[in-house]
């Protein structure tokens, strides 16, 4: 009987010791917003926000994995490629990443460039098409009123629009600009709009020097900061399921990212 009582007090202690060690999970919330057309999930921790992203680039070879780190926290805290693991959600085997550098040594090769659509020298233009998400509402209403004024013998009333290059000139007077509430997706979309979207980018042409520039590297995030980049992943090696409701093909990941003792994880699927 003591031995027994000896057996359960140390399996006890063990179990304690094993809660103690293992690292906290993000306990605020969750959320998803689109960037286009791509979904991003976030998610928010104590000192941490991690927002995460995945889709098919370089001629649909490999899977790019676009994460983003905000430091809330009071230290610095240091992230690397290494603390990312990206599993097959079907098959639940880990898949391995190819860094960013060895990826462009590959596609600079003559005979890759073809086979994976990339430039050789630069590609298309790194910059990207300009969107509208890229123009605020006084500089889209201010091209609207020149091509207005352009094509005034095909539009009615054309030749009497005004346009100017004041901002704010074309709001009515009578209505004052009237500031809108900006949620925790609304603030992080914003901040991945502000430049072209790497996975928008690498879809189409691009140079072997883009592909290792937006490669995640290891970095010490200061507080009030944040990183981003972006993982690849061979597309070959994830498995295809065939969905139950249209039949359709696909694949799907789980991406699990340990940042300063805590750990978040997202489910993305892959189009």
């Amino acid at each position: 009987m003591r031995c027994v009582v000896c057996a359960l007090l140390f399996a006890c202690s063990v179990l304690a010791q094993d809660q103690t060690s293992a690292p906290p999970k993000a306990d605020g919330s969750r959320g998803a917003f689109y960037v286009d057309g791509i979904v991003y999930q976030y998610a928010v921790g104590r000192d941490y926000t991690v927002v995460a992203a995945a889709h098919p680039v370089i001629n649909r070879k490999y899977l790019a994995v676009k994460l983003r780190v905000y430091n809330a926290g009071r230290h610095s805290v240091t992230i690397k490629p290494e603390d990312v693991l990206l599993q097959d959600a079907i098959r639940g085997h880990a898949v391995a990443a190819v860094s960013a550098a060895e990826l462009a040594k590959k596609l600079r090769k003559p005979y890759n460039m073809a086979r994976y659509s990339v430039g050789a020298m630069g590609g298309s233009d790194p910059q990207g098409p300009i969107t509208a998400d890229m123009l605020n509402p006084q500089m889209l209403e201010m091209m609207r009123a020149i091509a207005a004024r352009a094509n005034g013998n095909a539009m009615p009333g054309g030749k009497n629009l005004l346009y100017t290059d004041t901002p704010g000139a074309l709001d009515a007077d009578d209505e004052p600009a009237r500031p809108t509430e900006c949620d925790p997706a609304c603030r992080l979309r914003g901040h991945e709009t502000q430049g072209p979207d790497p996975l928008a980018q690498l879809q189409h042409q691009a140079s072997a020097d883009y592909v290792e520039q937006c490669g995640l590297l290891a970095n010490t995030i200061p507080p009030r900061s944040n990183v981003a980049g972006v993982l690849y992943y061979p597309l070959g090696k994830l498995s295809e399921s065939a969905a139950a409701d249209h039949g359709k093909k696909g694949r799907a990941v789980r991406v699990t990212i340990a940042v300063g003792g805590e750990s978040f994880q997202f489910d993305l699927g892959v189009e």
